[in-house]
């Protein structure tokens, strides 16, 4: 997978407030790509973070945040989080995600996760032009999957300071059968992409997020669907084609931090064990293909923690972001600290 470094967005060239999560949230709009066709949202935490002075240090890193599937950065807390522990934070709308969504567009649509790397390369161009603070990848599920390969793809991950993985998605979560029959459908994806694939209408994992159904966060419903959206064989090629880098075995540079829930959960009823579990993912993949990403693995086990981990109840929650910030502070070096 490669792609064309592009220097930094085109067209909008100062970040505007964001209309989703208010002040301190800002947004910047851009295009990418060798014909502009990706457009992206860098979005930006400038948040309280001070010395008694009133003065603001230099960040210990800064911490990009890369979606999963049929999302978009609505983690007002892991930015207030990343903030007050010293890391200045970024996150991204991918295009056809979020923010970044175009009338007409297919939501999530994509064929090579190689697509998203002109945005990626964009946006971290641009953050470089706003601090000399080294950049720490953190992906979610299929930000994970991206994430990895895309440092892979950039010189095994050598110009970032590490990467944090919350629950990424290493493998299909489905049964023996069809997934000894992903490779097939993979290659039909090559010739056929724009072939529907059935999806399961459970809303059992929005539930256990959602504050109208049990869950504590709130989030709009036309930029994440509260049922799955809709895939094709192409978006299950480029997915596959990731889980197939993956499970290879990677030789990332930088540490590297995995972390999962204690427990899968994928009963079709909405169990109480939804609320507790990564209700998407089947926690042993993470564990086994995580533990092949690169050379300084570390394996976090969250007990009772949701699929995006940040989003858990409490205490899961609260030792998802320990781990996360402890990590950072062990393995950044020093005299950045």
């Amino acid at each position: 997978m490669s792609s064309i470094l592009h220097a930094a967005p085109q067209g909008e060239v100062s970040y505007v407030a964001d209309p989703k999560l208010g002040d301190p949230f800002q947004v910047l709009f851009y295009d990418a790509g060798d014909s502009s066709q990706y457009r992206a949202t860098l979005i930006r935490y400038a948040g309280p973070f001070e010395q008694e002075n009133g003065s603001k240090p230099e960040a210990k890193a800064v911490v990009f945040y890369i979606h999963g599937f049929n999302d978009y950065f609505f983690q007002k807390e892991l930015a207030q989080k990343a903030d007050s522990a010293g890391y200045a934070f970024y996150a991204i709308d991918l295009h056809k995600y979020g923010r970044s969504y175009r009338e007409g567009e297919r939501l999530g649509e994509v064929y090579d996760l190689a697509e998203y790397y002109p945005e990626l390369d964009s946006a971290i161009a641009r953050i470089k032009t706003e601090t000399k603070a080294p950049i720490v990848l953190l992906g979610h599920s299929t930000g994970g999957l991206i994430a990895s390969v895309y440092a892979a793809d950039r010189g095994n991950g050598k110009d970032f300071a590490a990467i944090v993985l919350n629950s990424p998605f290493m493998d299909m979560n489905t049964n023996f059968l069809l997934e000894l029959a992903v490779p097939l459908v993979s290659k039909i994806g090559s010739i056929f992409p724009n072939i529907e694939v059935p999806r399961t209408a459970n809303s059992c994992y929005s539930e256990s997020i959602h504050k109208n159904y049990g869950g504590l966060w709130d989030y709009d419903f036309s930029l994440k669907n509260f049922e799955s959206i809709p895939i094709n064989l192409g978006w299950l090629r480029a997915i596959h084609q990731g889980h197939v880098a993956v499970q290879k075995g990677m030789d990332l540079i930088p540490p590297i931090l995995v972390m999962h829930s204690g427990c899968s959960e994928r009963s079709d009823e909405c169990v109480e064990t939804y609320s507790r579990c990564d209700g998407v993912l089947d926690v042993e993949d993470i564990d086994r293909y995580g533990r092949k990403l690169g050379r300084n693995v570390q394996m976090q086990v969250i007990e009772n923690g949701l699929h995006d981990l940040y989003l858990s109840h409490e205490p899961a929650r609260g030792n998802a972001y320990q781990a996360t910030f402890q990590f950072l502070d062990n393995v950044l070096p020093k005299e950045i600290h």
